[in-house]
């Protein structure tokens, strides 16, 4: 019976790891295939060879030469980090306010706050441009791009607060026995001490954002000089003459940031999300 336990157990564990594999190998297939699409050059594009016959590099050098390419990268992390680092501070800190704070109204506060959540962003984009247009004339500007995000988020702010709750007060109320007050609490103790939480807000976001194609579109309008990456890639996908390999080459550049973050953040975020969960 233990003989026949074991067999099932390894038979078990084999199959799964098998599936694994060929679910693993689907996903990125896909991928393995692109970035040999942009070694190959303009005549080979359109074969049924899944690797090129003669690997090429030109595409990169020509993505960088002959498009906005450059200039949309420096843009989009112009546009993107500020706002990243702000927005996250900023949901910290007013997640900190609810977890230690209590003040009037700190619960109706809160409840309407969350209850933006079930508010879709589509409904309140032609409000927010109408108001960015008229009132502020920032359309054709890179500012209701940037400044609406430094402000932070109320699903960031909910996600810190899942994480305070696992901090204990010990510090704090030693801190404040010392006479410290709650801004240098939050500032010297309390924010070090989220840091997992923190840098999966900030890889998440800066992916968020990075990725983020209707907004940029939506208020900088035409101005090649304004660029975001998703905005140039679709320039060159909405050419008359499209040239694929250098569209395809372009795609596999625009994934280098956030796949080199993630990796070098892969264990803060697991941590991140892990903890955030407790109860």
């Amino acid at each position: 019976m233990k003989i026949k336990q074991n067999f099932a157990f390894i038979g078990g564990k084999i199959l799964t790891y098998f599936v694994l594999a060929g679910v693993s190998v689907l996903i990125l297939l896909p991928f393995v295939y692109l970035i040999a699409c942009s070694f190959k050059n303009a005549q080979e594009i359109n074969l049924s060879n899944f690797f090129p016959i003669a690997w090429t590099g030109e595409n990169y050098i020509a993505v960088f030469r002959e498009t906005v390419m450059l200039r949309a990268f420096l843009n989009t992390f112009v546009y993107i980090i500020p706002p990243v680092l702000a927005g996250v501070f900023m949901s910290a800190l007013a997640a900190y306010g609810f977890a230690r704070l209590r003040f009037p109204g700190s619960k109706i506060l809160f409840s309407c706050m969350m209850a933006t959540l079930v508010i879709p962003n589509i409904i309140i984009m032609i409000p927010s441009y109408v108001m960015f247009a008229n009132f502020y004339k920032w359309v054709g500007t890179p500012l209701p791009v940037m400044l609406p995000a430094m402000c932070g988020s109320t699903v960031m702010m909910f996600f810190f607060l899942n994480f305070l709750r696992t901090l204990p007060r010990d510090y704090e109320e030693a801190a404040i026995l010392d006479g410290m007050s709650r801004g240098g609490i939050f500032v010297t103790i309390i924010f070090p001490l989220m840091k997992p939480a923190v840098i999966t807000q900030i890889l998440l976001c800066f992916i968020t954002q990075y990725n983020d194609y209707l907004t940029p579109l939506l208020y900088l309008g035409n101005n090649e000089s304004l660029f975001t990456v998703q905005l140039a890639i679709n320039q060159m996908n909405s050419a008359y003459a499209v040239e694929t390999e250098k569209l395809l080459t372009a795609c596999v550049v625009a994934m280098l940031p956030t796949c080199v973050l993630f990796l070098l953040c892969q264990k803060y975020l697991a941590d991140g999300i892990s903890i955030s969960g407790l109860k």
